[in-house]
């Protein structure tokens, strides 16, 4: 829905198109053969690589693997259907199907990539999910691993440094980037296009900005 909305207003969608050059000159910017007076960087886990290609300070973002797995059940008529978190965050799990979803939690600093599961937490999770629950888990039926990325204060950038106008961050929602894209988003356009704020998004811009207090 958002792609067929940015594409109706005239948008464009490049794929597969890395962002080699980012320069300043004077109000406009340029991306490689795009000149434009705003620069929106939602790169993720590499916000702070891109805006070093810019030659922007980054805003101290750290990116967390997370390793998540799904466990056949031999006896799926015991399942039920709440996911339960674990009071210590040590592992959480959830009914997927006819088979349970499950982590550790855990959150493991890593540089930018293409995160992979790592065998021990997963093997873990099992077995604490396991004790916890004595359904009988005994094997994988697939995992994967995903970045969660947090600046220090562990809330969302938006908005621009003052030394380095037309490049903005919107960046660092964490493990949350989902569920906050509709609210972030329309605020960040808000914010970066100087039109007034949303009324059921009630957040101080300050509060956001690169660099706060």
């Amino acid at each position: 829905a958002y792609v067929r909305g940015l594409k109706a207003r005239g948008g464009v969608v490049r794929t597969a198109t890395p962002a080699r050059s980012i320069k300043r000159n004077g109000p406009v910017w340029r991306v490689d053969d795009v000149a434009t007076d705003l620069v929106v960087d939602a790169a993720g886990a590499w916000a702070d690589a891109v805006a070093a290609r810019a030659g922007v300070p980054g805003i101290g973002l750290q990116p967390y693997r997370r390793t998540i797995a799904i466990a056949r059940v031999p006896d799926r008529a015991r399942l039920r259907g709440a996911m339960v978190c674990e009071v210590d965050e040590q592992f959480y799990y959830k009914v997927e199907g006819g088979d349970l979803l499950l982590s550790l939690a855990e959150e493991t600093p890593v540089e930018p990539g293409d995160a992979r599961p790592d065998e021990l937490d997963v093997a873990l999770a099992l077995e604490r999910v396991e004790e916890a629950t004595g359904l009988g888990l005994r094997s994988i039926r697939t995992s994967w691993a995903g970045l969660r990325s947090f600046v220090p204060d562990r809330r969302p950038v938006v908005g621009t440094w003052p030394d380095h106008p037309g490049f903005a961050f919107v960046a660092g929602q964490g493990g949350s980037g989902i569920e906050t894209a509709p609210a972030l988003s329309a605020f960040a356009a808000a914010v970066l296009t100087g039109s007034p704020l949303p009324a059921d998004v009630p957040v101080d811009p300050d509060d956001l900005a690169p660099g706060r207090g």
